[in-house]
């Protein structure tokens, strides 16, 4: 019975609650917004490649109406080439709602010590990284690195610019570079840290050969 009322308190709050506000919200400052996404559809300049993880929800932490973000997430904000849901995600923002921007973002205190973050961290040249690394002799298990080891960060930082780079390096982008008469698409770094809500640019961002990258605007590392 007490499983029973927690389930309906949660259901509570994000059905009769949460939907309620939003769409209050939506009526009284952007009365006429949800109907015309509904009549002429989605055109979002920015496309969101983030982590599954439920304290970072991209409409929050950008403060986004609909229609702002498209938005791909799974764990650990990973693109490989492989992934066929990633590269369909990518494919139908470049060509069909035509994105401007790619924002790769990850998160400071990320939970996730998948394959990936492993190998990062087996093979990084970062020296937080490799000072954590000799600290544990070869065979010994590697625990998950709490919120403020400098480790940790790093990681979550360099799986950011991996992740860029597999999208650089994917076909879907070379081809996209390689055409000239093609819009402009840009790729930007950027991590969320869950403990006081701030983003950060990475200043790593690629854009295609010969043309400007546009300036992030959030403060850099």
């Amino acid at each position: 019975m007490i499983c029973l009322s927690v389930s309906l308190l949660a259901w509570a709050t994000i059905s009769l609650d949460g939907n309620g506000n939003f769409r209050t919200k939506m009526e009284s400052s952007n009365p006429a917004l949800l109907e015309e996404l509904a009549v002429n559809g989605q055109h979002p300049e920015f496309m969101f490649l983030g982590c599954s993880d439920s304290r970072v929800s991209e409409g929050t932490i950008f403060d986004a109406l609909p229609g702002m973000l498209f938005a791909e997430r799974n764990i650990a904000n990973q693109f490989h080439e492989g992934d066929l849901n990633a590269n369909a995600a990518l494919s139908y923002a470049m060509e069909d709602l035509g994105v401007q921007h790619i924002i790769v973002m990850g998160h400071y205190g990320c939970g996730e010590w998948i394959f990936p973050l492993r190998k990062l961290y087996a093979e990084s040249a970062r020296p937080e990284i490799i000072e954590h690394r000799n600290a544990y002799p070869r065979g010994i298990k590697v625990p998950l690195p709490k919120l403020h080891d400098p480790v940790l960060r790093a990681l979550v930082e360099e799986n950011v610019k991996q992740t860029i780079s597999n999208i650089v390096s994917s076909q879907l982008i070379v081809e996209r570079y390689c055409n000239t008469t093609a819009a402009a698409v840009f790729i930007h770094g950027l991590v969320y840290d869950v403990e006081n809500g701030e983003i950060i640019n990475l200043d790593v961002s690629v854009g295609p050969p010969g043309i400007g990258i546009p300036p992030v605007p959030f403060h850099t590392l």
